[in-house]
């Protein structure tokens, strides 16, 4: 026998948005991971570009932090944020559109911005690192303000999908 309840448009987007962050945070992880090994193996094989270029290394050791880190939020994110953010009109898609557009800003700007820098300076891509953090603390603060939101309705024995 099958179920001829209506699926609410919310809980579709949903399962779409975590798929979509899962398979993101996924992949950016391993090509961060594959990155980071690539920084190691110029280390210890002594590449002299990598070596002898102090602010190139500090810039894609950046890169790689920022692009570890960021994956491992958006995977965060979907497990626990996508959930939270259900009761939106839109299921979260916009908060993960940010937080995935701000985690790819931020470690490519560290990253491209060691390619062809001048002396001491690191090059305009670095431009992108402020945005892709404002794009970051944007989706941050409405997933803080969905666990308030959310909260609230918890702590008065309300189920959230019926407020």
């Amino acid at each position: 026998m099958t179920s001829t309840t209506p699926v609410p448009a919310g809980e579709l987007s949903t399962g779409a948005e975590q798929l979509r962050s899962l398979r993101f945070g996924w992949t950016w992880l391993f090509l961060w991971a594959c990155f980071g090994i690539a920084l190691e193996a110029m280390h210890g094989f002594k590449i002299g570009g990598y070596l002898d270029d102090e602010l190139g290394r500090l810039l894609l050791r950046l890169g790689h932090a920022h692009g570890v880190g960021t994956a491992l939020v958006v995977l965060v994110y979907s497990a626990v944020g996508v959930p939270l953010l259900r009761l939106r009109p839109d299921g979260g898609r916009r908060v993960g559109r940010w937080l995935r557009a701000g985690a790819v800003a931020l470690p490519m700007g560290f990253a491209a911005s060691a390619l062809g820098h001048p002396e001491g300076d690191p090059s305009l891509a670095i431009l992108l690192v402020p945005v892709g953090a404002l794009l970051i603390l944007l989706a941050l603060g409405a997933l803080m303000s969905a666990s308030f939101g959310r909260s609230a309705a918890d702590a008065q024995g309300q189920d959230p999908v019926d407020r």
